[in-house]
């Protein structure tokens, strides 16, 4: 007898969508198709069967920041149908930039996760000395910030280190991801809108135009051509990035782009209308480009989709629009801003899971993850696709539960999610089972 089995739903896999059972014993599915006795069986009639969402991109603060941790980050992200995270090197404090800070950061979180997680390291200016420890103590990769944000614990990697960071990865099989904005443009064009007086939203949209952006990851895609590095842009909020992105990869560049679900579903009209608590960098776009990002992430021209979780207490988020805090509590409404924006738009459940779940799955060098096939790990997500709910302060389990999408409709709800078998949101939910990830061969 197995121990679970989860039968009549319509089940995702990266052939199509297929009615029939999964069946999972020892944290592993087992097999797809005719359901087998099991200690718990499922009936999910009506419902729709995703594998876990890996999350690429997530900051949870912890250790040395209150602004969330591993315990409220994680609920928030099993709540979402995230069962895999990929933690980001700063916002905690030390930052993970050498094997100390690793240590501390897998003791903060040991015991608290309640889904599983792996971690990026970072290229700073100037921690090239601890590259290969940082690789050999099982990140699965390291981040790199061509935007300076003025925090003293994680500085930018200006170009010599980006490149000599490169040549270093490259030699290893490493991966690079990178803020890809041009630093020292945007800062200029900060200092000349505060002196001007400037502080309304808007200032933050014309300190950050789409040339900030475009500049720095064509440059960044020239490092990678040129040292062999595999390369991962994240948070792409232009079409033209993309296109880039795209132009590079059928020239035999290693490199990949992530786009956040909120640059799909908000647009530099909602940043005006609803202040700080939507402020990001690379800033929300115009509605014209995130039709267009919609086109291209269609179309197959986007990687992956992530969150870009930065939370921070809620007074961060108000006030001055230069002091408040440039980032989105999004964790655990990725995939419930996808089944309600993208499946309108012509989104299928395939290439919902793909972008989400099986191809972040293999960017981190976790082929057991992200997909409903027999051998991967029971990571699975159970979805009512016509729920309609509305967003209220009460459903985020986030440390500070504000976020720019409060009161807003959404249609698709996560009812039941399951980590190597185990419930970890909804009915008989158990906490605390979370696990290190780290790189394996296919």
């Amino acid at each position: 007898m197995i121990d679970l089995c989860i039968r009549g739903a319509a089940v995702v896999t990266a052939g199509g969508v297929q009615q029939g059972a999964v069946n999972v014993a020892g944290g592993k599915i087992v097999s797809l198709g005719e359901a087998l006795p099991a200690r718990e069986t499922v009936d999910a009639t009506g419902k729709v069967l995703l594998p876990g969402l890996v999350d690429l991109h997530v900051h949870f603060s912890e250790p040395g920041r209150d602004w969330e941790g591993w315990d409220t980050g994680t609920r928030s992200a099993a709540a979402g149908g995230v069962t895999t995270v990929v933690d980001m090197p700063l916002n905690a404090i030390p930052a993970t930039t050498d094997a100390a800070a690793l240590a501390l950061k897998l003791a903060a979180a040991q015991g608290q996760a309640h889904v599983d997680y792996a971690l990026w390291g970072g290229l700073v200016r100037d921690n090239r000395a601890q590259v290969a420890e940082l690789l050999g103590g099982g990140v699965i990769g390291l981040k790199a910030f061509m935007y300076d944000t003025t925090d003293p614990t994680f500085p930018p990697a200006p170009d010599g280190i980006l490149y000599t960071g490169m040549q270093q990865l490259a030699a290893r099989g490493g991966l690079l991801s990178v803020h890809a904005e041009n630093s020292d443009l945007i800062h200029t064009l900060v200092a000349d809108l505060r002196s001007a007086g400037r502080h309304d939203p808007q200032a933050w949209l014309e300190a950050h135009p789409p040339v900030t952006e475009v500049e720095a990851v064509a440059r960044a895609i020239r490092f990678a051509s040129e040292t062999g590095c595999r390369l991962h842009i994240v948070h792409v909020s232009l079409p033209a990035s993309v296109r880039l992105v795209s132009q590079a990869k059928a020239s035999g560049v290693r490199v990949t782009c992530e786009v956040c679900a909120h640059h799909l579903t908000l647009n530099a009209d909602d940043f005006r209308r609803i202040g700080p608590a939507a402020k990001c960098a690379p800033p929300l776009r115009e509605k014209a480009d995130v039709d267009e990002l919609w086109a291209l992430l269609l179309a197959g021209e986007i990687d992956t989709v992530a969150s870009d979780h930065s939370p921070c207490t809620e007074a961060m988020k108000e006030g001055d629009i230069w002091q408040t805090w440039g980032g989105i509590n999004g964790v655990q409404l990725t995939l419930p801003l996808l089944l309600t924006e993208g499946l309108g738009r012509g989104l299928s459940w395939p290439q919902l899971a793909g972008l989400c779940c099986t191809r972040p799955a293999e960017l981190a060098g976790l082929p057991h993850k992200g997909q409903l096939a027999a051998g991967a790990d029971a990571d699975l997500v159970l979805v009512d696709p016509a729920e309609r709910w509305t967003l209220q302060r009460a459903d985020l389990l986030t440390r500070h539960p504000w976020s720019p999408f409060l009161g807003r409709e959404f249609t698709g709800r996560v009812e039941r999610v399951w980590l190597r078998g185990e419930a970890v949101h909804g009915a008989g939910a158990v906490q605390g089972r979370g696990r290190w990830q780290t790189v394996q061969e296919a």
